[in-house]
């Protein structure tokens, strides 16, 4: 069982075409290239400790954002993708979004699960509002940002590159860039590490190497070593918001915490912390 929270990612990394899904019948903006776009941030609904209103602090962080992004700097461009991607759902159709997100309260038993879906969604969706206007996200938008910061130089946008073109890595490739992350002391590509391992790192490995990306929980193994080292995996992150919004882990405290109780059992949870210790372990001295 692999734990990739996104909703977006739903559609990006199970090749669901953006024909299949229904268009929006409001007017949207245009889309634009990756050189030429607007892009958002988080923050609070109501408003900020200065009295400023929450959406404009939102769209200064994201113009600066965009700022950087278009000034060359690689890890502004992986998180400007990562903005476009979190809102790629959200803005295709607002009013889908929002009807999936009565369907799945309807669902929930749990009064705290239902504030944890309902704030989410809120804060979703005025997050995604200043993106573009909360006009459409072209997946070619999400893909030219993680493609530029990984030519760029950012590990973690070369990963997601990687998996989301499907490009075809040699088991010597696969070993050298496992080194590169186990050396980055990076956790955004720790993170990416294990949402791509089965298309970063294929049949081939041996040794050491192949024990860290084969078997039960290693993809979740490496998702909870990045939130260990400073990932943003709190209550009030966007993967935590994803993964409320995406599958309903919206009473848990962090990342780890809901990685966890997906789980089935007790040894299932031993084994997933001796494999994020195994990792961390691996990434010492380095």
């Amino acid at each position: 069982m692999a734990v990739v929270a996104a909703m977006v990612g739903f559609v990006l990394w199970h090749d669901v075409p953006a024909a299949q899904l229904e268009r929006p019948s409001v007017k949207a903006k245009a889309a634009q290239s990756p050189a030429s776009v607007d892009v958002q941030t988080d923050g609070d609904v109501i408003s900020t400790g200065q009295g400023r209103p929450a959406e404009a602090v939102r769209l200064k962080t994201f113009e600066d954002l965009k700022r950087r992004a278009r000034a060359g700097d690689a890890v502004a461009q992986r998180l400007l993708a990562d903005t476009y991607e979190s809102c790629y759902i959200a803005n295709f159709n607002r009013e889908h979004f929002l009807n999936f997100v009565d369907v799945t309260g309807g669902m929930m038993t749990d009064p705290a699960e239902l504030r944890g879906l309902e704030r989410a969604a809120r804060e979703r969706v005025a997050q995604c509002d200043v993106v573009d206007g909360g006009a459409i996200v072209p997946l070619e938008l999400i893909r030219g940002w993680y493609a530029q910061a990984a030519e760029n130089g950012d590990l973690a946008a070369r990963l997601t590159d990687n998996a989301l073109n499907n490009k075809s890595v040699s088991a010597a490739e696969s070993a050298s860039l496992m080194e590169e992350v186990l050396g980055s002391n990076d956790p955004a590509a720790v993170f990416a590490m294990g949402s791509t391992l089965g298309r970063n790192f294929p049949a081939g490995l041996s040794g050491p190497a192949e024990e860290l990306v084969t078997g039960d929980q290693a993809s979740e193994a490496w998702q909870v070593a990045a939130c260990r080292m400073g990932y943003e995996c709190g209550p009030s992150s966007v993967l935590m918001g994803t993964m409320c919004l995406a599958m309903m882990g919206c009473a848990s405290d962090d990342y780890e915490g809901v990685v966890k109780r997906l789980l089935k059992s007790d040894l299932e949870r031993r084994n997933l912390e001796r494999r994020v210790t195994e990792i961390l372990r691996s990434m010492e001295g380095r």
